[in-house]
C-alpha cells in the first residue's frame, strides 16, 4: 500500500511513543506516526502551495498523529518552502497557521520552532501527561491514567489496556476517547471517558449528577469538569468572539455490560430496553431528555443484573434540560441518528412549526432500536442481511424520511423473513408499541403542519401525560417478558452469546448519516458518514484497527482546504466543519526550553507510517 510520507519527522522516546507495529508481509520500521514528536513537510519543486493547500497536507499528518497518540492534545507541524515556512497548530477547536515567515531574514525562528517541537517535556509536545505508558522493547505493555477523585484528590488508575476500547478519530470535536481501568482500592473494573465538550454547553456531568442512584443509568463516579481549554493553546490576547472553546474533560464511570446487540435471546434483548426506558423516565422526571436515543448508546447489563439494571442507557453529551416553561429546546433534525429518529424529529427540517424535542421522540427512537434489532438478527443474536426498509430509511433524502417511518407505523404487516427469526410474543411487542406511539407521532406531524386547531392543548396534554406514556410502554415490555419467560431454557439469560453470531450470507452494506454527539454542539451540527456494518455487527470495534490508514485518502472533514479568517468567521462556527484561524501578528510557538534534537527523513523508511492496531 503506497503511504504518502512527510519530509521529516521528529522522531520522539519517551511513556507516550513506541515503535509502529510491523504488519504481515512488511518489514517492521523504526519510525512511524506513533513515535514521532512532529512532522515537517519540504517543498523543493514547483510553485509554493497555497495556505489552504498546505492546510489540507498537513492535517492529514496531524489526524494520522491523533489516531496512534490517543493522549494527545494538540499537534504542530511545520510546512517548509525555499526561503519561507508556515507553522500549523491543530486541536479539538479546529487549526491555526501562521503567516509565512521568511527563513533568510530571521533564522533564529527556524532554530527556536525546531527546538520548540524537539521539546522533551511530553505536555509542551501537545501530550497529555496525565496517561503514562510503560515501554518494553519499544512498545506499550502497561500503564497508568490519573484522575481527581473526591476531594479534588488524585487517583491513579492502572489500565487494563495500553489502547482505548472507544475513540472518535476526527480533528475537531468532541472526540471522546474512553479507556477500561480498574479501581486502585478494590480492583473494579471502572470506564474513563475523555472527551473535549464546548464551553458554553451543558455539561455531561450535569445529567449524570442527577442520574446518580437510578438503576437503568450509567453511573457516574467522579469527574474532571476542565482539565485543560482550547484557548489556552492558541496565544490569545483576546480571545476572538468567533472562537469555540472546548474544555477537556474526564468522567469516571461504573462499567456497563455489551452493548445490547450482544444479547443472548429475545427475553434478555426485551429486559435490556424496558430498563432502559424505566431508566430514561426516571431522569426524565428530573429534568434531563438524553435526544441521542440510539442502538450505540443502550447496552446490557453486567452479566447476573437484576431487574432494572438489564439494560442501561449511556452518553448524556446531547442530553439537554428541562426550560422554565416545562419544555425542551426545539427538535433539531441535526442531533442524533437518522435511522432512530422520530418523525417530528426528522420533519422539523422542512416543516413551518418546530416542536419542542420531548419524550414522545425518545421513546419512538427505542422503537427504531427494537425494530433494526428485529429486521437485522434473529432471537439468538446472529445478524443477517439487512432489511431493504432500513437501508431506505438510511439512504432516503431526509425530506422523505418522515414518510418512510409513516409507513411503517401503520403498516401491520411484518416481513415473513422476520416473523419466522423471532417468537410472536416479542412481535406482539413491537406491533402493540407502533400502534401506540402512532397517534402521538400523527397529532405532532400534523401540528407542525399547521392542520390541528387545538394543537396546544394536545401538546400540554402530552406533556401532562408523560409519565403514563412511560408506564404503558414499560407494560407492553412485561407482557412481552412474561410470555417468553419459558422460551429460553436452551439459551438462558444470561448465557454468553452463541460463539459464532454472524449469518453466512452476506450482509448488506450500508452507510447511514450518523451524526453523532461526539461531533457536533448542540447549535448546527453536521451529518457524518459512517460505516453501518459497524452499527449492526456484533464483532465490530471503535479502535485503532478500524481506522482508514492511507494518509492519501483521509479524508479531512472537520478541516476543508479553505481559508477561514477570524474576523469573517460565522458566530456559529461550531455548525460548519473548519475551525481556522490565522494569527498575523504572533508567532504560534512560545519559546520551549532547549530539548534534545532527533530529526530524521521519513523517507528513510518506507513503512514509516506503519499504523498500530
Amino acid at each position: 500500500m503506497t503511504i504518502h510520507h512527510p519530509s521529516l519527522v521528529i522522531r520522539a522516546e519517551g511513556p507516550s511513543f513506541q515503535v509502529p507495529v510491523a504488519h504481515f508481509g512488511r518489514r517492521l520500521s523504526k519510525i512511524g506516526f506513533s513515535n514521532v514528536a512532529s512532522c515537517i513537510e519540504i517543498q523543493v519543486e514547483g510553485p509554493e502551495l497555497p495556505a489552504t493547500e498546505q492546510l489540507a497536507q498537513m492535517a492529514i499528518y496531524a489526524r494520522q498523529i491523533f489516531i496512534h497518540q490517543p493522549n494527545r492534545r494538540f499537534v504542530r507541524v511545520l510546512f517548509v518552502t525555499g526561503r519561507r515556512l508556515r507553522l500549523f497548530h491543530f486541536d479539538r477547536s479546529g487549526a491555526q497557521y501562521t503567516p509565512p515567515m521568511d527563513i533568510d531574514k530571521d533564522p533564529k525562528i527556524f532554530v527556536r520552532l525546531i527546538i520548540g517541537l524537539s521539546s522533551p517535556k511530553e505536555s509542551d509536545l501537545g501530550l497529555d501527561s496525565s496517561i503514562q505508558w510503560k515501554i518494553e522493547n519499544g512498545r506499550k505493555v502497561g500503564g497508568t491514567l490519573t484522575a481527581r477523585g473526591t476531594n479534588d484528590a488524585e487517583l491513579i488508575y492502572p489500565l487494563l489496556s495500553v489502547d482505548p476500547f472507544f475513540r472518535r478519530t476526527d480533528i475537531r470535536g468532541r472526540c471522546t476517547t474512553c479507556w477500561r481501568v480498574s479501581d486502585p482500592v478494590n480492583g473494579e473494573e471502572l470506564l474513563v471517558k475523555d472527551s473535549s465538550r464546548t464551553f458554553d454547553g451543558i455539561p455531561e456531568v450535569v445529567h449524570l449528577q442527577e442520574a446518580l442512584g437510578i438503576p437503568g443509568v450509567v453511573q457516574m463516579v467522579t469527574c474532571d469538569l476542565d482539565s485543560g481549554q482550547t484557548k489556552e493553546l492558541r496565544g490569545f490576547t483576546v480571545v476572538p468572539a468567533t472562537f469555540v472553546n472546548r474544555v477537556a474533560t474526564r468522567i469516571v464511570m461504573k462499567r456497563c455490560g455489551d452493548s445490547i446487540v450482544r444479547f443472548a435471546s429475545a427475553k434478555q434483548l426485551l429486559c435490556a430496553l424496558r430498563d432502559a426506558i424505566a431508566g430514561h423516565k426516571e431522569i426524565f422526571k428530573k429534568g434531563s431528555l438524553h435526544r441521542d436515543v440510539s442502538i450505540q448508546n443502550v447496552v446490557l447489563g453486567k452479566p447476573g443484573a437484576e431487574e432494572g439494571e438489564m439494560g442501561i442507557l449511556i452518553d448524556f453529551d446531547m442530553a439537554t434540560r428541562r426550560g422554565e416553561d416545562g419544555c425542551h429546546p426545539p427538535a433539531n433534525w441535526q442531533i442524533g441518528i437518522p435511522l432512530y429518529q422520530s418523525r417530528a424529529v426528522l420533519s422539523s427540517k422542512h416543516l413551518p412549526r418546530i416542536l419542542p424535542h420531548d419524550h414522545l421522540d425518545d421513546l419512538e427512537s427505542f422503537l427504531y432500536i427494537l425494530t433494526h434489532i428485529l429486521y437485522a438478527y434473529d432471537r439468538h443474536g446472529v445478524l443477517h442481511q439487512v432489511d431493504e426498509m432500513l437501508t431506505s430509511w438510511d439512504r432516503c433524502d431526509t425530506y422523505f424520511a418522515p414518510y418512510h417511518k409513516e409507513s411503517f407505523l401503520t403498516l401491520p404487516v411484518d416481513p415473513h423473513s422476520v416473523s419466522e427469526r423471532w417468537p410472536e410474543a416479542l412481535l406482539d411487542v413491537l406491533r402493540d408499541f407502533k400502534a401506540f406511539l402512532l397517534p402521538f407521532s400523527d397529532d405532532k406531524v400534523n401540528i407542525m403542519k399547521g392542520r390541528c386547531k387545538d394543537g396546544p392543548e394536545i401538546l400540554e396534554a402530552m406533556k401532562l401525560n408523560a409519565e403514563s406514556h412511560y408506564d404503558e410502554v414499560i407494560r407492553l415490555f412485561n407482557i412481552g417478558i412474561a410470555a417468553l419467560k419459558d422460551e429460553d431454557d436452551e439459551n438462558p439469560l444470561h448465557e454468553s452469546p452463541l460463539p459464532s453470531r454472524k449469518a453466512s450470507q452476506p450482509m448488506a452494506r450500508l452507510n447511514p448519516s450518523k451524526r453523532r454527539s461526539d461531533d457536533y454542539p448542540d447549535s448546527q451540527p453536521v451529518a457524518k458518514r459512517l460505516n453501518f456494518a459497524s452499527c449492526l455487527s456484533p464483532d465490530s470495534e471503535s479502535s485503532d484497527s478500524s481506522v482508514e490508514r492511507r494518509a492519501d485518502k483521509l479524508p479531512v472533514r472537520n478541516l476543508p482546504a479553505r481559508h477561514v479568517d477570524v474576523s469573517s468567521s460565522s458566530s456559529d462556527s461550531d455548525s460548519s466543519d473548519s475551525s481556522v484561524e490565522r494569527r498575523a501578528n504572533k508567532p504560534l510557538i512560545p519559546r520551549f526550553p532547549a530539548g534534545r534534537l532527533n530529526v530524521a527523513t521519513s523517507s528513510s523508511s518506507s513503512d514509516s507510517s506503519s499504523s498500530d492496531s
